[in-house]
């Protein structure tokens, strides 16, 4: 990952290029430094990541996987009967190590917006306090990641540079990140007909996300390390 990997092919696919398609405007005109060499993201092989440090990217993306299933391990324990089932993915292996990247890089972003998002139903119950700490964390990895692909530190998942971060709706999480749902396996609705109104219900909209972002991980990081 700190160099040029070799990958095997695995097939480009319309979820995958639809949750890229912001990602795609901005980062196509973002420049990539290495030594003393600038040129187009996009012009350098896909098979390659720049590094600050020998281990920089292979340690840090080894971090992210097991924050994520820690995430998972937190909501199912604290959910205990209530939780969901973990749903069934599609399209989550990817084929390249700047395609993985890529995608992480939203994922990351779209969890910060969700459980920004999210933080005001939980308001007055003990889930507030962990749910701000795994935001937290969601925004540092979007923070590594955007750094990784030469963006601004803090641009959120629809390329907005800001100094406050972009709380995301339930429908605009769904929007990002349903398309790699194949089925929720008996399971809640994402979104319940009458909208996120229990901590339950916001816990488990969480576990989705994080079901996702685990099992994007556990695929990819073996892969590209």
């Amino acid at each position: 990952m700190d160099s040029c990997p070799r990958t095997e092919s695995a097939p480009r696919n319309d979820a995958r290029r639809s949750f890229l398609k912001t990602v795609l405007t901005t980062a196509a005109a973002a420049p990539v430094v290495l030594g003393a060499t600038s040129t187009s993201l996009f012009a350098q092989s896909p098979d390659y990541l720049p590094t600050l440090y020998r281990g920089w990217n292979v340690r840090n993306f080894q971090d992210i996987l097991s924050d994520e299933n820690a995430h998972v391990e937190y909501l199912l324990n604290g959910l205990g009967t209530a939780a969901r089932p973990k749903p069934t993915f599609k399209n989550l292996l990817q084929s390249h190590v700047l395609d993985f990247a890529m995608v992480s890089r939203a994922l990351e972003n779209t969890g910060v917006g969700a459980y920004l998002g999210a933080l005001p139903l939980l308001a007055g119950t003990p889930y507030l306090s962990p749910a701000g700490s795994i935001a937290l964390i969601e925004a540092r990895h979007a923070g590594y990641l955007n750094t990784l692909l030469n963006l601004p530190i803090t641009q959120n998942v629809k390329n907005q540079k800001e100094a406050f971060d972009l709380a995301l709706t339930p429908e605009e999480v769904v929007a990002l990140a349903g398309p790699f749902v194949v089925d929720l396996n008996g399971g809640p609705p994402l979104i319940p007909a009458g909208g996120l109104q229990s901590p339950i219900d916001v816990l488990n909209f969480a576990l989705a996300l994080e079901f996702l972002e685990a099992e994007f991980y556990n695929l990819n990081v073996p892969k590209f390390t």
